[in-house]
């Protein structure tokens, strides 16, 4: 049997190869898209192409009740649910949808493939506000920011099927996001070119980290090139606020830094709402875990955290929390970088909040799990502040 080649190596031979592993476009995103650009449609036209994929009919539910499309009571009525989104974002939703049970998939890597679709998703909401404030295109600047880094996702599942779950490849998130991030334009690239893609997409993939680029849209490039330092500050602390919008230099005046705090909200539910009803089956990671993902100065507390996965409540008792997560114990692991939601049973009152599970592994009888906060805001940001404050105490 040949040696194993190192990743890297292992990767570049696989691209030089054309040995890449692209998924299909999905194929109801296809059907929508030519019924909804021949502009004679009805919704019942739109709803029988969904209705079509129960995976689809139950994320355009899910988004429709979500905090960025709900106008009212909870709805699960499929045509009120595309009534509400509109069929144009139904189409978009459509692509959503089909990319997510690639990008979630199960596999040693999962753990980056998941954060990398936390990032595509978010990078498509901000993109599409963005653009609305700036008066250009916003339905196709969601569609940029979804598939602009998708190339990653290519890399990973090209690079899965040469890895096993041996000491000598297990490597800390760092490596690997790193390696990625060497190729997914290229990978991105061809992607674009397997799916016949408009020019304007295969431009921004190719130009998306080349600063001020000729582009035949300089706007929408500007545009999802903001929303990457966007994304970026939501993945290193646990709060995005005005305040912190302000480090983007190219955000502009306080009408965009409003905005998108406010649409950073919504982000967490609207991806959760990509979240498949299984867990799927483990798979050994290749993902060093760190020691601690929490922050210096953790302080020792003793509550209830309830956490739903997959619809199925998971109990865990918190042991200490910090400025940027929360350590907690428990019977069962949780994916590494699975964004979940969570009840904090503590005093004042219990709160609901989003998290992402940054360590998860056994130590001693029980699994030791960290979770850091997603897009805290408002009067969840002054809870978890306060629970903060009042272990101080404790």
């Amino acid at each position: 049997m040949p040696p194993t080649l190192p990743p890297d190596r292992a990767l570049l031979e696989l691209v030089s190869r054309g040995a890449i592993v692209v998924p299909p476009y999905p194929a109801v995103a296809v059907r929508l898209q030519k019924v909804v650009a021949a502009n004679d449609f009805g919704l019942a036209d739109v709803a029988s192409i969904v209705s079509s994929d129960p995976i689809l009919t139950a994320d355009v539910l899910r988004c429709a009740n979500s905090a960025r499309f709900r106008r009212g009571p909870v709805t699960t009525n499929l045509g009120q649910a595309i009534a509400l989104v509109g069929a144009r974002d139904v189409t978009r939703l459509a692509l959503s949808s089909g990319l997510a049970s690639h990008a979630l998939a199960p596999g040693p890597l999962s753990a980056l493939k998941r954060r990398t679709w936390i990032e595509s998703v978010a990078a498509a909401v901000l993109c599409e506000e963005l653009a609305r404030l700036r008066g250009l295109r916003s339905p196709e600047a969601f569609v940029l920011g979804l598939l602009h880094d998708f190339g990653k996702v290519v890399a990973i599942a090209t690079l899965e099927p040469t890895l096993k779950n041996d000491r000598g490849e297990r490597q800390p998130i760092e490596f690997w996001s790193e390696l990625v991030d060497r190729h997914h334009v290229t990978l991105g690239a061809a992607m674009a070119a397997r799916w016949n893609l408009p020019g304007l997409v295969s431009e921004i993939i190719a130009l998306h980290h080349q600063g001020h680029a000729n582009c035949q849209d300089a706007g929408l490039l500007e545009v999802v090139q903001t929303s990457d330092q966007v994304v970026a500050l939501l993945g290193r602390q646990p709060e995005v606020s005005s305040a912190h919008l302000a480090s983007v230099r190219a955000l502009r005046g306080p009408g965009e830094l409003q905005a998108l705090a406010r649409i950073i909200e919504g982000i967490p539910e609207f991806v959760a709402a990509f979240e498949p009803q299984e867990t799927g089956r483990d798979v050994p990671s290749v993902v060093e875990q760190p020691a601690t993902a929490l922050a210096p100065g953790q302080r020792r507390v003793n509550f209830g955290v309830l956490v739903n996965l997959a619809h199925k409540p998971r109990r865990y008792t918190a042991a200490a929390i910090a400025t940027n997560g929360l350590l907690m114990f428990g019977k069962e692991h949780l994916p590494e970088n699975h964004l979940v939601e969570a009840t904090l049973e503590c005093q004042p009152r219990p709160f609901k909040l989003w998290v992402t599970t940054k360590v998860s592994r056994a130590e001693g009888d029980a699994v030791r799990v960290e979770v850091q906060p997603f897009a805290l805001s408002g009067e969840v940001r002054s809870l978890w502040n306060l629970a903060y404050a009042r272990a101080l105490t404790a």
